[in-house]
């Protein structure tokens, strides 16, 4: 039982993403050669895929708390069972309300590895500010990952605003541009012009004048800012 112990403590470690390879592979051996730690493996696997279907690109991060609980599979009949993993279901659904995005919530198939990220084109412009949790995703990648604030931006990216989230870029000399929660802001080219897409949500142009050719796409048409201050939003 104590044995079985330290594996469940590898189990949530797995769960929230933190188990590294080589643990992984011990608590792989030991559940092969036992059963109850087995069936928490797998049903945490379950909760890996719940939460990560759950936090789709336009859902809020209280949509995805929502859809996580609701989708919560009936385990009652092993008690235990039931009593540790939805211990997990409701923190994650907690974490995901409140913008601290879970690591392993965030990865899928077809990831960009830092040392290919060299084939990605850096974008003149830096993270001028920071808060809550905003997710990013790579060009060729479906992976999203938590934006750190000395982050690079590249060509490509996709910027996810969480919920109580705001990003600021610094898109020139002293030019920022501005996404709040729940929005999603994609850079699509930045040489020559500079032009973003807003897939939904809000987002707030500041430009020292004079400036280049600057857009902002919209799935409902584009906007070419003539001006130093302009907003975009889609509902």
């Amino acid at each position: 039982m104590n044995d079985c112990r330290r594996y469940q403590d590898l189990i949530e470690e797995y769960l929230d993403g933190t188990l590294d390879e080589s643990r992984l592979q011990d608590l792989k051996a030991h559940a092969a050669a036992c059963e109850t730690c087995a069936e928490e493996l797998r049903r945490s696997d379950v909760m890996r895929e719940m939460i990560v279907d759950a936090f789709e690109p336009q859902a809020t991060a209280k949509d995805a708390a929502a859809q996580i609980l609701a989708k919560c599979p009936n385990w009652s009949h092993k008690t235990e069972a039931w009593t540790f993993h939805g211990r997990m279901a409701i923190a994650a659904a907690i974490l995901l309300a409140a913008g601290a995005i879970l690591g392993f919530a965030l990865g899928r198939s077809g990831s960009v590895p830092i040392d290919e990220r060299a084939a990605l084109t850096r974008a003149p412009m830096r993270v001028a500010g920071l808060e809550g949790t905003v997710l990013v995703r790579h060009e060729g990648s479906d992976t999203w990952h938590a934006l750190k604030s000395d982050a690079a931006v590249y060509l490509g990216d996709t910027f996810h605003c969480t919920s109580k989230s705001s990003l600021t870029l610094e898109v020139g000399d002293k030019s920022t541009l501005q996404i709040v929660e729940n929005s999603m802001l994609a850079l699509m080219s930045s040489d020559g012009e500079t032009r973003f897409h807003l897939e939904h949500g809000h987002c707030r142009a500041s430009l020292q004048s004079p400036h280049g050719p600057f857009f902002i796409s919209t799935p409902h048409g584009r906007v070419e800012a003539l001006g130093t201050e302009f907003t975009v939003t889609v509902e």
